[in-house]
């Protein structure tokens, strides 16, 4: 069902009638004008609606019929909809219409399908090739939005104004998502953008390809914009007397501490170290000018937050709203460096504990959370860790000064594996390991004996769990509230994690080491063989599958590990360096393994496909299987480093697999539902070309 709709302009009832009829039968919507007062009653008897083309005779356009004029005036993109010439007999018409630029002309008799094809050709011809443009002081940023939502508009509007940037995207009239060229989260970017009275605009109306953020009518967001601009000014022209002493303001103020930190130290878990005060210093230095209450907020150099200068604080409430507007932008920021750990359920569950808070101050829209349910996220990593690991409670604990829980935060519900009901009440020594306990407590003492105004301590501390090495850091916080005791507990990853061929050998021991702190264990055919063997005989017919599975689980620590490599050598993370260079940090790091290389052909990737060429893999000779396909846990492995990029979930088949010495194998990358439709394409199809074209292109030898 067509969407289009299509105003006709003639001033001779039976020839608008017939034109009509001919673009209702082809499923257009037609409003029909042939008089000044028609015109009229369309642009201010309802609430207007953009067309997609007019229909109008050459005579109105080059005399300036009132008609169009009265149209042309109402608003100023209507001076770029399409026309469509409606000629007459005038043989001279065509001619005249080409030297006016116009090439959609339509004859009579009028035939009802040369009518429809031809304005829906100049419909398309106009939506790929021109963009709909203006001034910001003749249609304002709320009228633009306003007319795409009656329009029920689809596509990408973008702003200028004043040096800055932005842009808007809607699908069928809806909001859905926003970008400022800083941090600025999503919503609070349409907000800003509303607000721009001046500079220009540029609107593409059609498809879209954006992630859903939000989804929310300009109508209500103009009017939010509105009323914030009206409580700043009003804040502006009669400052509260505020008494930040009061317990309601100092309650404030710890959050405003709170969370700040639990993002931080949440973040710590994923970002080197280095790394982390610089992303937080820099979107909160991008965010001062729109957030003047962020000066309140200091970055340390270890990436814990303290706040400055509240003495003299107006408005607490005020700063701990920039906070959670601060918080929101390092999550959007971060989602984009980090796959699937920066995302908004995560957010809200690691502020679940503080809930009522949230909602007692109006914090959920700002930070993005409206629509998110109570329900925990799984953590996706926990896994990488919870095999080794034992219970630790990682996160964030609102304590008292003799150290007795108030309230506690898991990072990730798996991550520190203990329920926090069950912390509620206890003293903090009894629930942190014995190693460090008393250590903790010397240095929640040197945090409240602080006479400086930062009033923070923070340690790093390494101790064993069984036999298993484990580091965590304890950062303390005193809070604006008396007797209360901020503490976040991360787990502090090893940052020498090398990928180098070093081998180190310990006679005296009988370990391998890779010349660092990371235990070797070397594999033979015997292992593999025995491997391949017990899961072909337990697993039968899936036993590919099993290899595959643990391929990913494989590539994705794996990948954990050159993350760390790009973030200590780049100072960025694998996803924001140039694609190129992490798809050859993760080539070289497999061959370091002896896994072989790989190369990614990225041509096919508009198709929906990546291919993967890997030279030298070790796996056909120890896993045979009479498909063809050996290489399963490559295939797996593959399609982890690769989610792990592009952050989202894709799948690998192997197409060729290696069977002579030098020969490469063949992967094809992709969503599991795009490699479905390739692989099962009847012959003839486009997909079954196009595999044959990938399988035809593999090198039979490698260089």
């Amino acid at each position: 069902m067509r969407n289009e709709l299509v105003y006709v302009v003639h001033s001779e009832p039976g020839v608008a009638a017939q034109l009509s009829q001919a673009l209702l039968v082809s499923k257009f919507k037609v409003v029909s004008m042939t008089t000044e007062e028609e015109a009229d009653a369309t642009v201010t008897g309802r609430q207007f609606m953009l067309p997609d083309a007019i229909l109008t005779p050459l005579g109105d356009i080059e005399s300036g019929d009132s008609i169009l004029i009265r149209l042309l005036q109402s608003n100023p993109l209507m001076e770029q909809i399409p026309l469509v010439v409606v000629a007459s007999t005038d043989k001279d018409e065509r001619r005249r219409a080409l030297r006016l630029g116009l090439l959609s002309v339509v004859f009579p008799p009028y035939d009802p399908e040369e009518v429809s094809l031809t304005t829906q050709l100049a419909i398309e011809k106009h939506r790929n090739e021109q963009l709909l443009f203006g001034s910001l002081s003749q249609l304002s940023v709320p009228d633009l939005l306003q007319t795409a939502e009656v329009g029920r508009r689809s596509g990408t509007i973008s702003f200028q104004h004043n040096g800055d940037k932005g842009q808007v995207w809607l699908r069928d009239g809806m909001v859905v998502n926003a970008v400022i060229d800083d941090d600025t989260p999503p919503e609070q970017a349409v907000y800003r953008i509303i607000l721009w009275d001046s500079g220009t605009f540029e609107a593409n109306f059609g498809d879209i390809d954006v992630d859903v953020r939000f989804s929310m009518p300009p109508s209500e967001l103009v009017l939010e914009a509105m009323r914030r601009l009206d409580e700043a000014r009003a804040a502006e022209t009669e400052a509260p007397d505020i008494d930040p002493n009061e317990p309601a303001h100092l309650q404030q103020l710890e959050f405003a501490l709170t969370l700040p930190n639990i993002v931080s130290a949440y973040t710590g878990n994923y970002l080197d170290p280095a790394l982390l005060a610089d992303r937080l210093e820099t979107v909160r230095q991008s965010m001062l000018e729109s957030q003047p209450e962020l000066h309140h907020f200091q970055v340390l150099e270890s990436g814990a937050v303290i706040l400055v200068d509240t003495v003299s604080a107006h408005n607490p409430g005020a700063i701990l709203e920039a906070g959670a507007q601060w918080c929101a932008a390092v999550f959007h920021r971060m989602d984009a460096a980090l796959a699937w750990r920066f995302d908004r359920k995560r957010l809200a569950n690691l502020l679940s504990p503080w809930r009522e808070i949230l909602i007692r101050e109006g914090l959920f829209k700002t930070l993005g959370l409206s629509d998110i349910d109570n329900a925990l996220a799984p953590d996706d990593d926990s896994h990488v860790f919870s095999s080794r690991e034992r219970a630790l409670p990682l996160g964030c604990f609102l304590l008292e000064t003799n150290g007795r829980i108030l309230e506690y935060g898991p990072f990730g519900p798996q991550m520190g594996r203990i329920d926090p009901e069950r912390l509620s009440g206890q003293r903090i020594t009894a629930v942190i390991p014995a190693a460090i306990a008393l250590e903790a407590t010397e240095l929640m003492q040197q945090t409240m004996a602080s006479t400086d105004d930062s009033g923070v301590a923070y340690g790093r501390f390494d101790f064993e769990m069984g036999h298993v090495p484990a580091s965590v850091q304890l950062s303390f916080f005193a809070s604006p509230v008396e007797g209360h005791v901020i503490l976040t507990v991360n787990r502090v990853r090893p940052q020498e994690t090398p990928l180098s061929p070093r081998i180190e050998r310990d006679p005296l021991l009988g370990i391998l080491t890779d010349g660092g702190p990371n235990r070797l264990l070397a594999v033979n055919d015997d292992f593999l063989c025995a491997f391949e063997s017990l899961l072909s005989r337990t697993f039968r017919n899936r036993h590919q599958e099993i290899l595959q599975r643990f391929g990913k689980q494989w590539g994705l620590r794996h990948a954990l590990r050159v993350e760390q490599i790009a973030q200590h050598q780049f100072g960025m993370t694998l996803r924001e360096v140039e694609s190129h260079v992490a798809l050859e940090l993760l080539s070289g790091s497999i061959g370091i393994l002896g896994l072989g290389t790989f190369e990614a052909d990225l041509t096919y990737r508009d198709r929906g496909l990546i291919v993967i060429t890997h030279t030298s893999s070790p796996f056909p000779s120890y896993f045979p299987s009479p498909s063809d396909v050996s290489c399963s846990i490559l295939a797996g492995f593959h399609a982890a480093i690769l989610s792990y990029l592009a952050g989202r979930h894709l799948a690998a088949r192997e197409v060729c697999c290696s069977r002579t010495p030098g020969e490469p194998c063949l992967f094809v990358i992709a969503t599991e539902e795009r490699l479905n439709a390739v692989f099962v394409a009847v012959p003839g199809s486009s997909d079954h070309t196009l595999l044959a074209e990938i399988a035809a292109a593999r090198p039979t030898k490698s260089h």
